[in-house]
């Protein structure tokens, strides 16, 4: 059978020392993604993020891309946006004192909190990347406000410019093991780089550390992971791949892989609805794709 290859880069940072591994992906066509749910409530979105609630499992967050106001929307299991009949022209719910500069990615942390990631860096020269942390409010609410603000930067990005190192852009942030992770969209080359924030500090810009690095053959633009953490499912414009870890503090990119060639407009977020489901959202589209777990191949 006919194979390409993917090479795996795991760096062991305080080593100072390198393995690589490889993964062979067989030749296969790509799984044609068929909508689930359309969205039309307000005409043409730019959804950009989900993530299901860890509260009640029927709701689901989303949010637009950039140019949006600061807001998020909440639907349901059957891809309905909730309404309320105190808001009769309900629009989702702002969030007060918060700015939609390139929101790309939306998370759920231990304590109930959502996770908006102002994050996008199309020109490599953001110094105001940030997480607004925000308690979970009612589907039905119209609006809220953060409950704190995470400034954060790249240990590696010295220049803050599109000429060099173009790698610093992020649409892909989770939570597990109580911090929060995001995975590089990198311009310039094929991998994508896993970071962490160790420190929330609000006073200050938080600095990640630089954890693996991962050639995944193409720009990854969603992640999310189980609650358990152990599962990751990271979406690339062409691809779905899942890791799978060992346990606990040991790697995702070094563990079992999944993955699935996919076609579709352009898909911008993922999230498990389930254990053996995974939901996607077409930011060009504006539909929902539903995706089994099952239909993923074991490549490693």
């Amino acid at each position: 059978m006919k194979v390409f290859t993917v090479a795996l880069l795991f760096a062991m940072l305080g080593a100072g020392v390198a393995i690589a591994q490889d993964v062979k992906l067989p030749a296969r066509e790509p799984e044609v993604l068929k909508a689930k749910f359309s969205f039309d409530y307000w005409g043409k979105l730019e959804l950009s993020g989900i993530v299901r609630s860890r509260s009640d499992k029927n709701v689901f967050w989303i949010h637009n891309d950039s140019g949006d106001q600061p807001r998020v929307f909440a639907i349901d299991s059957l891809g309905k946006f909730y309404q309320s009949a105190r808001y009769r022209n309900y629009e989702g719910i702002t969030i007060a004192g918060a700015t939609d500069v390139d929101w790309e990615d939306i998370t759920m942390d231990d304590k109930g909190n959502l996770v908006i990631a102002d994050v996008g860096n199309n020109y490599n020269d953001r110094r105001d990347l940030v997480l607004y942390v925000v308690p979970e409010p009612s589907p039905i609410a119209s609006n809220t406000t953060f409950l704190k603000k995470l400034f954060f930067k790249y240990p590696d990005q010295k220049v803050y410019n599109a000429k060099t190192n173009f790698n610093f852009d992020c649409e892909a942030v989770f939570f597990a093991d109580g911090k929060f992770h995001m995975l590089s969209k990198d311009r310039a080359d094929t991998f994508t780089r896993l970071y962490r924030m160790d420190a929330e500090k609000t006073d200050e810009v938080n600095t990640l550390t630089l954890l693996d690095k991962f050639n995944i053959g193409g720009k990854v633009t969603a992640a999310d992971a189980t609650e358990d953490g152990n599962r990751l499912v990271v979406i690339t414009y062409k691809a779905i791949w899942m890791f799978e870890r060992k346990g606990p503090g040991s790697s995702w990119l070094t563990g079992d892989v999944w993955w699935l060639p996919v076609k579709a407009p352009q898909i911008e977020s993922v999230c498990f609805k389930d254990d053996r489901t995974l939901w996607l959202l077409d930011e060009e589209a504006a539909v929902l794709y539903e995706v089994p777990v099952s239909k993923l191949m074991k490549v490693r």
